[in-house]
């Protein structure tokens, strides 16, 4: 099945498309300057007679070979460029936090202070999330928060303007999540290269497949960012292998199946669940989808590489909106950190 583009926008204020590249070639490619010289036909020739000797002279590479190749390369950029990798090396095994925000929520400064507060407690990494009007994995919290700032028109850029602010000022990993529609709607290349610009770590489309639009991995992966991919109770032995192959920066291990927010009943399997995981894969793992409070973080300390907590600051925030969200906010994930400690 391949992604079929949602009708609804994610967002007030649509995202502009970037004008397509020029393409490479000599001027002889192009058909104006073509016209102007009158040299089409000896440009041609010689093009095509230097073409086939590199051909002739050129052993062909295996395409899996070549693909082989490219996935090395492409793990290697990551590796340079994203901040993730470097921050779980450093914790050596200590379990950390990944906070995640709703852009916009309650307010584009609000949610810059947070991301601020998170960073002086020591979080792990952050996860922004870009408000969708259709957000199928998220609970009611996370999507009280998207609607919410969709109504203050935050959408993409407003997201990635606020992560560029934060990275003014901090060099703490940010991952986006997000969901296929808002951020593809301009084009992947287009939407790769505005995360990277703002200083984007590591990219989350939940509602895309890792086996679905290669191009969109492509993409991301030419511009060096990591792509992090979930695996779910319920992934099979059979696909789990390719969802690894298409992880960079850390796995995401859904907790539960459902949506984002308060669950429960978990912690007895999960960290069977973790440990084969990581026996698989040489990524940190990170744990996340109902993670709430200090008692469930020290469920996991020392199981998982990190968790995510989203939901949970979320219904901080909509306690008062106006008043106190960073303290709030601060103190439950306080807790959180000193719970793993």
């Amino acid at each position: 099945m391949r992604w079929r583009v949602r009708s609804r926008s994610g967002s007030a204020s649509a995202t502009p498309s970037a004008p397509a590249p020029p393409r490479a070639g000599t001027a002889c490619s192009s058909r104006a300057s073509r016209w102007r010289t009158g040299r089409s036909r000896r440009c041609r020739s010689t093009s095509t007679t230097a073409t086939s000797a590199r051909r002739s002279s050129t052993p062909r590479t295996p395409r899996a070979t070549q693909a082989s190749a490219r996935s090395v390369a492409d793990r290697a950029l990551a590796a340079a460029v994203s901040r993730l990798g470097p921050a779980f090396a450093s914790a050596h095994g200590a379990t950390g936090l990944i906070p995640y925000v709703t852009a916009g929520y309650p307010s584009l400064e609000a949610s810059l202070e947070l991301l601020l507060a998170f960073d002086r407690l020591g979080a792990r990494a952050v996860e922004v999330g870009i408000p969708f009007s259709d957000p199928i994995a998220d609970g009611p919290d996370i999507q009280r928060a998207a609607e919410w700032a969709l109504r203050a028109r935050v959408g993409m850029v407003e997201a990635l303007e606020l992560v560029a602010r934060l990275r003014a000022r901090s060099q703490l990993p940010v991952v986006v999540m997000t969901y296929a529609n808002p951020a593809l709607r301009g084009g992947a290349e287009d939407f790769a290269r505005r995360a990277r610009a703002a200083g984007v770590d590591g990219v989350l489309i939940s509602d895309l497949p890792p086996e679905e639009s290669p191009e969109v991995w492509a993409a991301l992966d030419r511009e060096g960012l990591d792509t992090v991919t979930l695996v779910a109770p319920t992934t099979d032995d059979a696909r789990l292998p390719r969802l690894l192959a298409r992880a960079r920066g850390f796995v995401y291990c859904l907790a539960r199946t459902g949506v984002t927010g308060r669950g429960e009943g978990y912690a007895g399997v999960l960290p069977e669940r973790v440990a084969a995981l990581r026996r698989a894969t040489t990524l940190p793992v990170a744990v996340g989808f109902g993670i709430a409070d200090a008692m469930q973080a020290r469920a996991l300390r020392g199981v998982a590489d990190a968790i995510v907590v989203g939901a949970a600051f979320m219904r901080a925030v909509a306690e008062d909106p106006a008043r106190g969200v960073v303290e709030r906010v601060g103190g439950l994930a306080a807790a959180l950190v000193e719970a793993l400690s």
